[in-house]
């Protein structure tokens, strides 16, 4: 079983590594900020959008988030800056004029060459909303993170990521993209005036693959592959005019 909605915020999680991983110091509270290590400077609050921020602060405020020379004071030791990643729980099926693709069941082969087996195969792409949300205790360095993010999603190569789900024995790894490289951080005010938090929405076009092979005691292939495919009917010698390869498609 594959938790489509789990591995693409892993995706998205090795993404904003990416992100945190490239950061210039720009002031004091950078400089501990990029030392302190990507799981205490970027977190996710499931299903909490910006509307509920004094919720995501509060919570994040509760974590145990030591210092190795202070005791633990909940509520008093949570680290900042922090990013706060939110992933809303609504879904929109991605429209045609963005090339969105509802792929109805086809059968593929997820390799090439001789005992490949074929399995069903239909796609979904949809909309995911997140939101970054910066928060700090003071405005330089909330402006530098919210400024170096749109600059890291400024870049062509960082415009897409990949997302890797996993079926049986296979991982597929298909590319997620940004609906936009142009993004704008807007103020929050929260209760507490000496915090400065911003906020980016920022719109995935997500493809979510799902594969269905014969069932326990359903005829199928013979293959030792994990799973077994669909029985074959034919196969077929496919010649490359040009590279002179030769493939074989199983057909069922």
């Amino acid at each position: 079983m594959t938790d489509h909605s789990l591995c693409l915020k892993k995706g998205f999680g090795l993404f904003m590594g990416r992100f945190y991983a490239g950061l210039y110091p720009d002031t004091p509270a950078m400089e501990s900020y990029v030392e302190r290590g990507l799981t205490k400077s970027i977190v996710i609050a499931p299903g909490r959008m910006i509307d509920t921020v004094e919720e995501m602060l509060k919570a994040y405020q509760k974590n145990e988030n030591n210092r190795p020379t202070e005791p633990y004071r909940p509520g008093a030791n949570a680290l900042f800056p922090i990013i706060v990643v939110a992933v809303a729980k609504d879904y929109i099926p991605t429209g045609g004029d963005f090339g969105g693709k509802q792929v109805g069941r086809r059968l593929v082969a997820l390799e090439d060459g001789a005992g490949a087996s074929v399995y069903g195969y239909r796609q979904a792409m949809g909309d995911v909303r997140v939101q970054v949300a910066v928060m700090s205790a003071e405005e330089a360095t909330a402006r530098s993170l919210a400024a170096q993010f749109s600059l890291f999603i400024g870049e062509v190569k960082n415009r897409r990521f990949p997302v890797t789900f996993p079926w049986r024995s296979y991982e597929l790894q298909i590319m997620c993209m940004l609906e936009t490289p142009d993004i704008m951080f807007s103020k929050v005010d929260p209760e507490n005036q000496n915090m400065t938090i911003l906020v980016a929405d920022v719109t995935l076009k997500a493809v979510f693959p799902y594969l269905d092979a014969p069932r326990p005691g359903e005829e199928n292939d013979g293959s030792t592959n994990d799973p077994p495919g669909y029985p074959l009917v034919e196969q077929i010698t496919c010649l490359n005019q040009v590279t002179q390869d030769v493939r074989i498609v199983r057909v069922p």
